[in-house]
């Protein structure tokens, strides 16, 4: 649907509505949804960290709101793949995102390879204000009932990176550009409580140990800045996306808004050997015990801050859901190390708000579930080729007698442009 045929659309529709006394997604205008992305987290992580007091805040849209597990897609599959799903009730088959890179042409993928349309799209043709934030494979943005802030956006404009159609509105990138945290502006101090430097081993030390094992030392002790290098990066990807969060829901506020958040994935693929050196079951270095040991945990604290900062800074009222696309279990012997063969197969589902069930554990559900479960939270019919359900046992009974599950035939477009039904 072209800017000006949406436009048509949207008014119409909102003309229809006020003027017969209904609310726009069936009885549920008012309703705002805030979707937090944490790419990877891992429930053997969160549970203890919930026990020690460490995680407040999940802790608290735990107890007001419901949680489970959440399957991933079997067999593994690399994370722009599974957020698409996430974003589209879709498997890959149907989507088209198949990976990072097209195998053929050697490529990244991108949104304008995508076949299937995302929630947000469903969501703002009929009226709803969305704001989506770093959610993978979302550049070149596309043209959104509010406004978009690609993946891209993160990294550093040059010259064989593509700079154009970060944001939609275009412009909107000028107008955050000094939001965009570099890896190389963060000060030591600023990261620190990740990692404690002042424990690793010294080349005395590693001297002293037997030749084999002196080697694997001193070749942690030279990677240390390297480490924690990389630390700042995926430390400044995260901050990056919450600065724009924050400044957009002040700026330029929506009923719906989207937050992906890939710190927690990125930490654990370099540092979860470290921190969870029996679990592994391989060789980790004594010198990267000792400095990242508390690495994945103290991150995992500082994740909970940020999704706390968002749903304070998103306003009273809302519905909040955070999700994972997987869960993360590190290297095992016996299999290539790295990527998707450290991801674990279940990740992450938690909601709280109106509607939802209080305090409650439901059953498992799939990553295909979310995008029909966020329609039946607005109301709307779920398409019939979409894979995933709607999380039934996710909403209270009356909930659901006020908004009985319906089925549309898809939400995809013809070739003219148009919805078909």
């Amino acid at each position: 649907m072209s800017g000006v045929r949406r436009v048509i659309f949207i008014l119409l529709l909102t003309a229809l509505l006020v003027g017969s006394g209904c609310s726009a997604g069936g009885g549920t205008a008012e309703r705002k949804l805030l979707l937090i992305g944490l790419d990877g987290a891992e429930w053997s992580v969160i549970g203890p960290l919930f026990e020690q007091g460490r995680m407040p805040h999940l802790e608290a849209l735990m107890r007001s709101g419901v949680s489970c597990r959440l399957l991933s897609l079997e067999p593994k599959q690399r994370s722009p793949v599974i957020w698409t799903t996430i974003g589209t009730g879709k498997l890959p088959d149907k989507h088209g995102i198949t990976d990072y890179v097209d195998p053929t042409s050697k490529r990244f993928l991108t949104s304008n390879v995508r076949t299937a349309r995302m929630f947000w799209d469903v969501l703002g043709e009929r009226g709803f204000t969305v704001t989506v934030i770093g959610w993978l494979v979302s550049w070149p943005a596309e043209e959104v009932y509010g406004s978009m802030v690609t993946d891209y956006f993160r990294y550093r404009p040059r010259e064989d990176l593509r700079t154009d159609r970060l944001t939609y509105p275009e412009e909107l990138a000028d107008e955050i550009g000094s939001l965009r945290v570099l890896s190389e502006e963060i000060a030591d101090e600023e990261v620190e409580r990740f990692y404690d430097l002042d424990n690793a081993m010294t080349g005395e030390e590693a001297q002293r140990l037997d030749v084999d094992r002196m080697f694997v030392e001193m070749r942690a002790i030279n990677q240390l800045e390297s480490n924690i290098h990389q630390l700042k990066d995926h430390y400044a990807g995260d901050a990056t996306f919450v600065a724009v969060a924050e400044y957009l829901m002040e700026a330029r506020p929506t009923e719906v808004t989207v937050v992906y958040l890939r710190g927690i994935d990125s930490m654990s693929h370099r540092f979860w050997p470290a921190s969870f050196p029996e679990e592994v079951q391989i060789d980790v270095p004594e010198t990267e015990i000792r400095v990242f040991g508390e690495t994945m945990e103290r991150y995992y604290e500082h994740a909970d801050a940020l999704v706390g900062d968002l749903v304070e800074r998103f306003g009273d009222g809302a519905t909040v859901m955070v999700c994972s696309d997987h869960g993360f279990e590190g290297p095992r012997p016996g299999r290539p190390r790295g990527g998707i063969n450290d991801h674990g197969p279940v990740g992450v589902f938690v909601a709280s708000g109106q509607g939802i069930r209080s305090g409650v554990k439901i059953g498992e559900h799939s990553v295909c579930d979310v995008t029909p479960t966020i329609l039946a939270l607005y109301g709307l019919p779920i398409a019939e080729d979409m894979d995933g359900r709607v999380m039934l046992d996710a909403f209270e009974d009356d909930f659901l007698r006020a908004h009985p599950i319906r089925t549309i035939a898809t939400y995809e477009l013809t070739d003219e442009g148009e919805e078909t039904t």
